[in-house]
């Protein structure tokens, strides 16, 4: 009998650990931000911009975070056969990149559940949530 629990008792931890150690795999959240946007007042501003800091910390906090970058406002982009070149960054239905995160998670599920949480929605902005890998080398 003692057998028998000890080997539901093992089961059990085994169980736990593999499922606290799923492999994460990493996900880009491409952020974007309405270029016509006109926040309502300055507070409103000033309390997405905490909503900002809540969100990254959280990231940090958890271990999602693997890297974040914030493009500049200004840059160019170079198109098509002939490279065409104009000098703004690139935007597609009124929509800039704001941010690019890179994050942990355990699946497109999860990380998802992270984009829901961005305060970009909240000016009407959008997340691109896709998988990646890393091709520059382990």
């Amino acid at each position: 009998m003692k057998k028998y629990f000890l080997l539901i008792a093992l089961l059990f931890a085994g169980s736990i650990l593999f499922a606290q150690n799923k492999v994460k795999s990493q996900y880009l959240l491409i952020i974007r931000f309405k270029t016509d946007f006109k926040p309502a007042s300055d507070d409103v501003v000033k309390a997405n911009i905490k909503k900002w800091q809540d969100y990254m910390g959280n990231l940090v906090q958890s271990g999602s975070l693997v890297a974040g970058y914030r493009p500049a406002s200004e840059g160019l982009t170079i198109s098509g056969n002939k490279k065409d070149l104009k000098p703004i960054p690139y935007i597609a239905d009124g929509e800039l990149v704001s941010s690019i995160l890179i994050i942990n998670a355990v699946d497109m599920d999860a990380a998802k559940a992270i984009a829901d949480k961005c305060p970009v929605f909240e000016f009407g902005g959008s997340v691109e949530v896709r998988p990646v890998m890393n091709i520059a080398g382990q």
